[in-house]
């Protein structure tokens, strides 16, 4: 599980955000740490070491720029990811160009950029190549589906949640999935994930419960059960005949 702390001088935002862990835990990242005061933020990073911080721009006693060169000099190694309600394009360079920052989102950030940004972080930290997007059927509603579920197939996504999204009955999705792939909504996407999972056995040292909550699992021994069940052997044990 990769950690995350964030960094915001509105009590109000860190409330909201702390209502989003759930969303945090199924791109497979735990909140290690909140802090509203910029000075002890830098002590708990620097004591953590999370993987990922998310900054506020504009903050009293020191901004997230400044926050970030503190743990650039202390060569503390980490995604750094600035969120503020200003356009500031100046800081906007100087963050990216001179302090290696990995993204700069405007508030209010709504849960789909924030989906899009952990998993963006997730593949960046885990060193994970993007999954290639090659199905492609008469049903543009339909593409638009597998183009979703193949970019965030982590996600703890259901037929409702997916319809929800983008605004399609679930029937509907249901009928897609029958009459152009000839197959099911939970099928395709536990495809895509044993694909994904496949691959992570194959070219990285990733822990098998890592590649678990990467590829969407919580759940370590379902994980186990649903690989078996598709490949006829555990994941160590496809990982041990792939090395053979």
């Amino acid at each position: 599980m990769n950690t995350v702390y964030i960094v915001d001088d509105d009590q109000i935002v860190l409330d909201d955000l702390r209502l989003k862990r759930n969303l945090y835990l199924e791109c497979g990242f735990e909140i290690c740490g909140m802090e509203t005061n910029p000075i002890k933020a830098l002590e708990e990073i620097r004591a953590l070491r999370p993987d990922a911080v998310l900054s506020d721009l504009k903050m009293p006693e020191l901004t997230g720029i400044g926050l970030l060169m503190a743990l650039r000099r202390d060569s503390i190694r980490m995604c750094f990811v600035i969120i503020s309600a200003y356009n500031e394009f100046k800081d906007l360079r100087k963050f990216f160009a001179e302090y290696r920052g990995f993204d700069y989102l405007l508030k209010p950030v709504s849960d789909r950029d924030l989906i899009d940004l952990l998993m963006r972080l997730s593949a960046k930290i885990n060193d994970i190549p993007p999954v290639t997007v090659e199905t492609e059927t008469p049903s543009r509603e339909l593409n638009d589906i597998l183009v979703f579920l193949k970019e965030y197939y982590a996600m703890n996504h259901t037929l409702d949640s997916v319809a929800t999204i983008h605004s399609i009955n679930p029937n509907t999705i249901c009928n897609l999935f029958a009459r152009h792939l000839n197959t099911t909504f939970i099928a395709y996407l536990t495809s895509i994930r044993m694909e994904k999972a496949s691959e992570l056995l194959r070219i990285t040292d990733m822990a098998v419960k890592d590649i678990a909550i990467n590829c969407g699992y919580v759940n370590y021994f379902y994980f186990t059960r649903v690989f078996a069940k598709t490949f006829s052997m555990t994941p160590t044990e496809y990982r041990e005949a792939a090395l053979s």
